[in-house]
């Protein structure tokens, strides 16, 4: 798919954006949206320049969730409720995972149900402290399946998630739930745009494979109980970055000019409070 319906798609350097694109619906999430949103993270694996990619809505929300016209199929056909679930919404945060870009949720508006399950893929969420958050499925007697219900307990001290999931709430302030431990920093509203470009500038600022190896160490180190497999798994990554060829330009470059990274580390600054 070169051309998308539901979505946008968009590189700029190295920061890529994938917009739900349906303004009209909340952004709510159909048939289409979920192939093409497969399709792009797909495509944007094999972006090379690519280190960060941002995860938006247009209009006046993040997503509210599937399209409530997908529901009736879903209950008459059971076959389809499963291809829901295990194609579409596990196709989706496998996709997001495994194109080894640093994935970066940027929400306003409402982020609900399956719009809260697609932040929850993605390696960062940053908020606008108007947005509105909720796993509201429990009031219609099923549960959040787009891997909602787990992502959630592995995101957020566990008894705070079990709030979230039980109440089926969808009041939830960006300030309350940071306070419960899941968003990675919530911004004044007439202030989200500028801090959010900031703060996704001086991700990118990095190089896009040194992203990718933290990336698959941080995902990948989580999956193991042995705290030694993971360290050597990081040992593994460290290595192969200092043989990678721009890595080795890079420190040949610092040798010659030691005070380069200081340099550029104050040109790139950045504020880090919340």
């Amino acid at each position: 798919m070169s051309d998308y319906s539901a979505i946008e798609y968009g590189v700029a350097g190295p920061v890529a954006t994938v917009t739900l694109n349906r303004p009209d619906k909340y952004n709510a999430i159909d048939r289409v949206m979920a192939a093409e949103l497969q399709d792009a993270f797909r495509r944007l694996r094999d972006e090379k320049g690519v280190g960060v990619v941002v995860l938006a809505g247009a209009g006046r929300a993040f997503c509210v969730g599937g399209d409530l016209s997908i529901f009736p199929s879903l209950a008459a056909d059971h076959a389809a409720a499963l291809d829901w679930l295990a194609h579409d919404g596990y196709g989706i945060g496998k996709a997001i995972e495994l194109c080894e870009k640093v994935v970066i949720a940027k929400v306003h508006g409402h982020c609900l149900a399956g719009g809260l399950e697609l932040a929850l893929m993605c390696d960062l969420i940053y908020a606008s402290e108007e947005a509105k958050f909720g796993m509201p499925e429990i009031n219609m007697g099923i549960l959040p399946g787009w891997g909602g219900t787990v992502r959630i307990g592995r995101a957020m001290p566990v008894h705070r998630a079990r709030e979230v999931v039980y109440s089926g709430r969808r009041d939830y302030t960006a300030r309350d739930i940071y306070d419960m431990g899941l968003l990675t920093r919530v911004f004044a509203a007439d202030e989200f745009e500028g801090r959010f470009a900031e703060a996704v500038a001086g991700i990118a600022a990095k190089n896009p494979i040194s992203l990718r190896m933290a990336k698959e160490v941080l995902t990948r180190s989580q999956e193991t109980p042995s705290l030694d497999a993971a360290l050597a798994l990081e040992r593994a990554a460290i290595q192969w970055l200092n043989h990678a060829p721009d890595i080795k330009a890079a420190f040949a470059a610092l040798q010659q000019n030691p005070n380069a990274l200081v340099d550029k580390q104050r040109s790139v600054g950045g504020r880090a409070e919340g």
